[in-house]
């Protein structure tokens, strides 16, 4: 003789018997995010937009608006505009000096521009995931910066 199965029970609603899973933190946005924390996971306003405009972001001494996010796609595009500026004026160089020069920079200079453009990305990725584990370490703590 077998037993039978036990009966068919719904999904229970949370607040049922059940833990609440907290939501998940929000998307990093490329917009200024505040230091200044109410309690985890409250609100922060429309997402994207910073409280505080970008100069004045620029300007806050006391270092209550994180602008890293804001900046760093810019400083990439910049750094990738001088980088390339500078191969293409070693190219020009080289083939006023001497053509064989000319035509080494021309073939082995994207090779450098690459390799440069992959260190100055690391870098600037690591000083932004810096500034994205600080504010995690915030607001997992629920501190409020001031």
């Amino acid at each position: 003789m077998t037993t039978p199965p036990p009966p068919y029970q719904p999904p229970q609603q949370p607040g049922q018997g059940q833990p609440q899973v907290p939501p998940p933190p929000p998307a990093y946005s490329q917009g200024g995010q505040p230091w200044g924390y109410q309690a985890p996971g409250a609100p922060q306003g429309q997402s994207g937009q910073s409280p505080k405009g970008f100069f004045a972001a620029l300007f806050d001494w006391r270092f209550q608006t994180l602008i890293t996010p804001q900046i760093v796609s810019w400083v990439y595009l910049v750094g990738m505009v001088l980088i390339g500026l500078y191969w293409l004026g070693f190219v020009v160089v080289g083939f006023a000096t001497e053509p064989v020069i000319g035509i080494l920079a021309l073939v082995i200079g994207p090779v450098f521009v690459i390799i440069s453009l992959a260190l100055f990305r690391m870098t600037l990725e690591f000083y932004f995931a810096l500034v994205r584990m600080s504010d995690d370490i915030h607001r997992g703590e629920g501190t409020v910066r001031r």
